[in-house]
């Protein structure tokens, strides 16, 4: 769940809501000087459904203990996350293991931060050397001990875009002032630049360089408007979520 500041409340925006919100704003990228994402329309189903193992959490959301916010993302803990990642790449694998290979590395990154945080996370451990023969399964990578060999140049690339989307629609989401996103790739050759989103609303963005097929995008995000910033615990949460109406909030990114 994500939290955007809302007066005296919060505006909360599922996950898998953000994560389609992702492949929408990727959709639109490439132009002259940016490469179009290949094969476009794998690439589009990770960035859209990488967060898709989020759907259960999110119909049953939680308070976070220690400032009673509801829950987001970076406040939970391992074993949560583990059943989130695993349900988000395994859910479409037979029919999309390309795309389902990308989620796992996107994820991947983030196991592997943990265990760089915590030595002694033997489940981590164990959550990488699962991810790591998944991904070689569906890439055709060789495995080297318990580790992954060399990726294919192209999935790099791609697990980048699924990455790019991502952080976009969170700045989005979240109504951030600005970011920039370094490491972006203008094609499959190994070229990058920086690239700076700024908004001076929270809901109009611009993008510099600029990166997508056309001048103006629009957008919509639904979420629900908490009049409240604490709650008691998760079933007062959930109680007041459910007397919520579902809202659009109208998000635009356009060229500087």
């Amino acid at each position: 769940m994500i939290r955007r500041n809302d007066n005296q409340g919060w505006f909360v925006i599922s996950q898998h809501d953000h994560a389609e919100l992702s492949g929408e704003i990727l959709k639109y990228w490439g132009n002259t000087a940016f490469e179009t994402p290949a094969p476009h329309d794998e690439v589009l189903f990770a960035t859209r459904q990488h967060d898709n193992g989020w759907i259960e959490w999110d119909a049953l959301p939680k308070v976070y203990p220690e400032n009673r916010f509801p829950m987001n993302f970076m406040e939970m803990n391992f074993p949560d996350q583990e059943t989130i990642w695993k349900r988000s790449l395994r859910r479409y694998s037979a029919e999309h293991p390309y795309a389902s290979a990308l989620i796992a590395l996107h994820f991947r990154k983030f196991n592997q931060k943990i265990i760089d945080k915590n030595h002694s996370n033997s489940e981590a451990k164990i959550l990488k050397k699962e991810m790591n023969q998944f991904i070689a399964n569906n890439l055709n990578v060789k495995m080297l001990n318990s580790d992954l060999g060399p990726l294919p140049i192209q999935a790099t690339i791609n697990l980048s875009f699924v990455q790019i989307g991502d952080i976009i629609s969170l700045a989005l989401c979240h109504g951030w002032t600005s970011i920039e996103i370094r490491d972006v790739p203008l094609n499959y050759n190994g070229s990058v630049l920086k690239l700076s989103l700024k908004s001076g609303d929270g809901k109009n963005s611009t993008i510099n360089p600029y990166p997508f097929s056309q001048p103006l995008l629009r957008f919509q995000i639904g979420g629900r408007r908490l009049n409240q910033k604490t709650f008691t615990d998760d079933e007062e949460l959930r109680q007041k979520l459910n007397e919520c109406d579902y809202e659009k909030l109208e998000l635009s990114i356009h060229n500087e």
